[in-house]
């Protein structure tokens, strides 16, 4: 199968209608499903695509309330796809798995999403206002280039010139003078002087705090 992420993690761009019809061509070709992840479908900054299983018979679709609804501890999660043998199989596995869910899980998470719309709206300003802190100070500093997040709460840029810089260097300064973390590119098998910001969960100020500490780490590692 073809998996893919939409809004990609941790880069933060988009999958246009284009692509997704270009995977969907691939994958009905090669007789393959081609599986998104849509957790963070809603965050997307421009006009959301359908639901992926929209395209074809040959795409599943996954999404959980854990990122953009902000609601991890509820553990509640969904799989769309409108090829119904392979939904029974899906049924039949989860029924392995762990029989059923929680019904109190599953009752909050009902209440919650028939009135999502009222919550969203404000988690999508945040979002957005914290997405502008991290774009102004990118273009206000000169070591570290970005392909430009279009949806999703996390980005991944990387040092410019990385033979100028002691990476290790770097991440230690980070989190032991200022107690700042990033996933190391490493994570996503990458070299390490790509690192994944996510700029979601702090606050705006102490987004700022640790975007200074990003900046104040690179010149201490500069060789």
């Amino acid at each position: 199968y073809i998996s893919v992420t939409h809004p990609h993690n941790p880069t933060g761009v988009c999958l246009s209608s284009d692509d997704m019809k270009a995977l969907v061509a691939i994958a009905e070709k090669k007789d393959a499903w081609l599986l998104v992840d849509e957790t963070y479908r809603d965050m997307a900054f421009q006009q959301k695509l359908p639901v992926a299983c929209d395209y074809s018979e040959r795409v599943i679709s996954v999404s959980s309330l854990s990122k953009t609804y902000g609601l991890p501890g509820i553990r509640m999660g969904w799989i769309f796809c409108r090829d119904k043998k392979l939904m029974n199989t899906f049924l039949a596995a989860k029924e392995q798995i762990y029989i059923c869910g929680s019904a109190l899980d599953e009752a909050v998470a009902y209440h919650y999403l028939q009135q999502k719309d009222q919550y969203l709206g404000s988690i999508a300003a945040d979002i957005r206002d914290k997405f502008t802190i991290m774009k102004t100070w990118m273009e206000a500093q000169n070591k570290l280039e970005w392909i430009e997040p279009n949806g999703g709460v996390v980005c991944f840029p990387r040092i410019k010139h990385p033979e100028r810089v002691d990476v290790n260097i770097f991440y230690e300064t980070l989190i032991k003078e200022y107690s700042t973390y990033v996933g190391p590119g490493h994570w996503f098998d990458m070299p390490r002087h790509y690192m994944r910001v996510g700029f979601g969960w702090p606050s705006k100020e102490e987004l700022k705090e640790g975007l200074a500490a990003l900046g104040k780490s690179l010149e201490a590692a500069m060789k």
